[in-house]
């Protein structure tokens, strides 16, 4: 395990190398509520400095862009309805408290959670003071009802500072595999679309994680498949 680490890369490509290189070495084996970890940064800290190069196409990890697409859609539908992503994965069905929803469409989140639109509000607020640092979308919320379906996302900022727009995401927790990978798929495509409707170009993209880990069994199918 290691503590409080940060790195600048250009894309997301180089991220996700770096951090699979790193946690894979590790070889420390704990137990947690999804699976046994071989790997886990507390507090990481990923700045990339082109957001647009989102998409993880490397000799480690090759995204399918189908699937991402789909939860890209289905993340801007707001629609938290299980079947609509079910088209694309059956991955979400364990994530449902009722077998029919999940709480963790962020498009939900964002657009109808608190009862009103906050990419519209932020949008607001980022137009009418653009050296603001409230603008700031909020996605997990303080409730301890048991759920299988806890958001692993806290929030996500947005900053305009020297004409360009930043983001900051903030995780509680990120699987390497599974959720780094698409995570910052999606929130940089967030970053590009509100770039757009604002007119500002884009700044960095930094994603904090309280924890980052890898999970054994994405490990081992990697390999397995090496050894092929």
């Amino acid at each position: 395990m290691l503590y409080n680490q940060f790195i600048t890369t250009k894309n997301a490509d180089e991220a996700f190398e770096h951090w699979f290189g790193l946690l894979s070495d590790m070889g420390d084996v704990s137990a947690s509520r999804d699976g046994d970890v071989v790997g886990e940064v507390i507090n990481a800290v990923t700045v990339i400095e082109d957001p647009t190069q989102n998409i993880m196409k490397n000799k480690i990890r090759n995204m399918p862009m189908k699937y991402a697409i789909g939860e890209l859609l289905w993340y801007m539908s707001g629609n938290k309805n299980l079947l609509e992503i079910q088209k694309y994965t059956k991955a979400w069905d364990r994530m449902s408290d009722d077998g029919e929803t999940v709480n963790s469409n962020y498009g939900w989140c964002i657009q109808s959670k608190y009862g009103f639109d906050q990419w519209e509000f932020v949008k607001k607020q980022l137009t009418d003071n653009p050296n603001t640092r409230q603008a700031v979308i909020h996605i997990k919320t303080a409730d301890d009802t048991p759920s299988k379906d806890v958001n692993c996302t806290v929030c996500l900022q947005f900053f305009i500072r020297e004409g360009k727009l930043y983001m900051t995401t903030y995780m509680r927790s990120n699987d390497l595999w599974m959720g780094f990978t698409y995570d910052v798929f999606q929130f940089t495509c967030m970053q590009i679309l509100m770039s757009m409707q604002l007119g500002i170009p884009l700044g960095t993209y930094t994603h904090i994680a309280g924890s980052l880990h890898l999970y054994k069994r994405d490990l081992d199918s990697y390999l397995s498949k090496q050894n092929k």
